[in-house]
């Protein structure tokens, strides 16, 4: 059982729910019916409706009364959230490492779903849930319990959907008085009416309409004046109006702080993080976050027993278009993902604060790596892995492979573990605020942002049969089946007989076929008791799948074959089976038992004193250390397999251990001794005639240089590797140049050199048919283009190529959004746009050609 407070821990009272609950729901009393009769009978409910129209209000009422219950609410926050990110956070809430720290989270669904089914909460997937990876949760892990999923679009899947529209004007009414404090006034129904109105019976609306005039000490009538201030105002969105004017009633610090949460990467954080991001005292944030939780602009709860702070979706659209429109927002969240880097350093020895800013971690890591800053996410995952036995113990093995993932590369998809394909009618990304906050009055323009520079800116079980009963039954089945032990062995012999004659009529043919007879073989060794014919069966078809690549199909028949080898006491022969097992299980990711394997056989190849195999071993023990990001250790390994490597002159395994160690020097922050590394291996690659790893070294002593900020030697071994890649026709590392070069061009501010070259990788990528490629490429072809205006077109184009091949991919959601809102600003100050020839493949194949002229 860990001791770090997660965050997901099941929530036993309603103060313990994440989430803020003003009172009675009001108006809502045929809704909260309707989903109860679902949830009674253990069914789930998809709860859906418009970004603030109370979804979470109604979810958090009924999930108040289920806290009572022994098996309380576990509510988990979701992001498009897949499949292994849900049952890793079940892991962590229920404090099982084995769950939340496996390798392969998928294959955990049977211990996640008897986990739930033990404890019975009422589950909650509250925020903007991957619906598809929410439906195969439900179904996979949650059947049979109750459930509510919350989301804006209705979606077909294993729960009831339940629309939550405005509310009635009564309603929306009695709700505006009890928020305001206005309950018992006579005399102001009229206005009251005529606000509700405006704000299209939005609880949102509603809700911050009544939180500013209490806090402003206003009455109905002059709250409703202050819409005539607004430029605009007729036919505008009811919540943007109800924000500007709650925004402009409070002081330039308060819209400070609620502008810089508009900046932190998940919309929240803790009142230290506000602390350290604003500079104010942690009393002063506490003060202020109070005032503008009443003033329901702020959602307060506890997290890790500390006060934490979250916008809404809504809020915290108005506060990042505002801060985009002004040009502060980049500058800012830049400022968050310092902070950041210096909070996980800060807090290494205080595991519940990092617990509690994790979502903030990853998601500033997910922006550094979107701008091609792996600088700082190296940063991160150097502090993590830093800080004592955080990761293993809080269940947080999940994200630092995500990181490790992100500072590897700053186009490789997050999250760390590959997630389901979109569904079919996946929720979209909410509709941009840009076009309403435009008209968002002048001013609110006064705002000082603390820490900026001002000039910088339950069934009833089967009856379970005893053994004796059984048994019995058992036997009376083979009585009757036959009538004697004669008749028995006669039957058995013809089954055996006839089981081999089926299967070698149907068996395909080829390495498939073969491998098939090998597995009837199998089966018939061990319904004979032959264990000598057993272990060489599974011997050979464990060699065969291995050779077909067929890894995972592999990994039991090692299994079996290293118990066997362990009951005969056939210490060489577990030596080898230890050897292929741990290497599959890197292959297959597998990290945890790969170590547990190679550590195994190292200690054995010690004893029987194997050079080799233990110098085989020591580099699958360092592959496996790189998988869990502890580089240090794989450092460590890989020296050790060098050492052995330089003392029986093997030159060949000297220089691939050499390539790995720079690889882990690289990760493990040291690029100065990866390059030295580098180096030793290309002049052994090249006394080897290696073309292949010659012009992989090559691209990694550019990444190298890169790191130490060398860009024009970085430029020069990149390209080195490229013309090698094309030599030996290697497609795929021929890509992965083309991108690298693009990486170092831009920080060697060559911006057309880099778009050349994003280009050149988009065609390859067109050329593979590999979409996730495809999209990679235009995200970081369209992340230059739209810096000039006159490329906006073109930009556009590019990603809305990205959108067909990947409607629901954030990266393009969030790039669509704002080469649409550039595109728009561009037209209206008269900038001439480049027009846009021909197709996104032709824009590739073109940049390409210079290549092969």
């Amino acid at each position: 059982m860990p001791t770090i407070l997660a965050h997901e821990t099941p929530a036993h009272t309603a103060n313990a729910l994440p989430i803020t609950l003003h009172g009675k729901l009001i108006g809502r009393e045929k809704s909260l019916a309707q989903v109860y009769s679902h949830l009674k009978t253990h069914k789930a409910v998809l709860i859906c409706g418009a970004a603030g129209i109370g979804k979470t209000a109604l979810a958090g009422t009924l999930a108040s009364a289920y806290t009572e219950l022994p098996g309380g609410v576990l509510w988990l926050n979701v992001h498009d959230s897949p499949l292994d990110e849900l049952i890793v956070r079940v892991g962590r809430a229920y404090g099982d490492l084995d769950i939340a720290n496996s390798d392969v989270p998928s294959g955990m669904i049977g211990a996640a779903a008897s986990t739930l089914n033990t404890h019975k909460p009422l589950l909650v997937l509250d925020g903007k849930p991957n619906l598809q990876a929410a439906a195969d949760f439900i179904r996979r892990c949650a059947d049979g319990l109750p459930a509510l999923v919350v989301a804006n679009t209705p979606s077909e899947g294993p729960w009831t959907p339940i629309e939550v529209g405005p509310l009635e004007e009564e309603a929306a009414v009695a709700m505006l008085r009890a928020l305001a404090g206005l309950e018992g006034q006579a005399g102001i129904e009229d206005d009251l009416a005529e606000l509700v109105s405006i704000l299209d019976y939005t609880p949102l609306a509603v809700a911050v309409a009544a939180g500013t005039m209490r806090l402003a000490k206003q009455t109905p009538s002059a709250y409703l004046e202050t819409f005539e201030q607004i430029p605009s105002s007729a036919g505008a969105d009811a919540q943007l109006l109800a924000l500007t004017v709650g925004f402009r009633s409070l002081n330039s610090a308060l819209q400070g702080l609620m502008l810089m949460m508009g900046a932190l990467f998940t919309g929240g954080g803790s009142g230290e993080l506000l602390s350290l991001v604003s500079g104010a005292p942690p009393e002063t944030i506490q003060q202020v976050m109070t005032m503008l939780s009443a003033s329901y602009l702020v959602d307060r709860f506890e997290r890790g027993d500390a006060p934490y702070y979250r916008l809404h979706e809504v809020t915290r659209s108005f506060a990042e278009t505002w801060l985009r429109s002004s040009g502060r927002l980049e500058s800012l969240q830049m400022k968050v993902r310092d902070t950041l880097v210096e909070y996980v350093k800060k807090y290494s020895g205080s595991h519940d604060r990092l617990a509690a800013e994790m979502d903030n971690i990853v998601a500033a890591a997910r922006w550094s790596a979107d701008s091609g800053d792996r600088d700082a996410v190296n940063q991160l995952v150097v502090g993590l892995m830093q800080a004592g036995d955080f990761v293993n113990e809080g269940g947080y093995v999940y994200e630092l492979l995500a990181l490790r993932r992100l500072a590897a590369s700053f186009t490789t998809a997050f999250p760390a573990y590959p997630p389901p394909s979109p569904p079919e009618s996946a929720e979209p990304a909410p509709p941009s605020l840009w076009d309403r906050a435009a008209r968002a009055p002048e001013a609110i323009s006064g705002a000082v942002i603390p820490g900026e520079d001002e000039e910088d800116f339950d069934e009833e079980p089967e009856a379970e049969l005893d053994e004796e009963t059984f048994e019995d039954e058992l036997e009376d089945e083979f009585e009757e089946e036959f009538e004697d032990e004669e008749d028995f062995d006669e039957q058995e012999e013809l089954e055996d007989a006839t089981l081999t004659g089926i299967v070698t009529e149907t068996l395909p043919e080829g390495e498939a076929g073969e491998i098939a007879r090998l597995q009837a073989a199998l089966r018939l060794a061990r319904q004979q008791g032959d264990g000598a014919r057993k272990i060489e069966l599974l011997a050979e078809i464990g060699e065969r799948l291995t050779e077909q690549g067929q890894h995972n199909e592999a990994i039991p028949i090692y299994d079996e074959l290293l118990s066997d080898y362990e009951a005969l006491d056939e210490t060489e022969e577990m030596l080898k089976t230890l050897d292929t097992l741990s290497a599959l299980m890197v292959k297959t990711e597998n990290s945890g038992a790969a170590v547990m394997h190679a550590t195994r056989g190292i200690h054995l190849a010690e004893e029987l004193d194997d050079e080799e195999t233990h110098m085989h071993l020591l580099m699958t023990l360092g592959d496996a250390r790189q998988q869990l990001g502890d580089s240090g250790e794989a450092v460590r390994a890989y020296g050790q397999a060098l050492e052995i490597a330089r003392n029986r002159d093997d030159s060949q395994n000297e220089a691939l251990v050499l390539y790995k160690l720079g690889g882990a020097q690289l990760d493990n922050s040291d690029p100065d001794a990866a390059a030295q590394t580098w180096e030793q291996a290309l002049r052994l690659f090249r006394t080897q005639g290696k073309r292949d790893y010659e012009g992989r070294v090559l691209g990694s002593l550019g990444t190298a240089y890169g790191e130490l900020g060398r860009w024009t030697e970085a430029i020069n071994f990149h390209t080195s590797a490229l013309h090698i890649a094309r030599e030996v026709k290697d497609k795929e590392e021929e890509a992965l140049q083309l991108s690298n070069l693009g990486y170092a061009a831009v920080e060697a501010n060559q911006l057309g050199e880099a778009v050349l070259r994003y280009r050149q990788a988009l065609h390859l990528a067109y050329q593979a048919n590999n979409r996730e490629n495809i999209v990679s490429a235009i995200v970081d072809l369209t992340r230059l283009l739209v810096e000039s205006r006159r490329h906006l077109s073109i930009a556009e184009v590019l990603i809305d190529e990205a959108a067909a091949l990947e409607p629901n991919d954030r990266d393009v959601i969030r790039l669509k959004e704002r080469v649409t809102n550039e595109k728009l600003m561009a037209q209206a100050a008269g900038v001439q746009l480049l027009p846009v020839n021909g197709t996104p493949q032709q824009y590739a194949a073109n940049a390409y050609t210079l290549l092969e002229g």
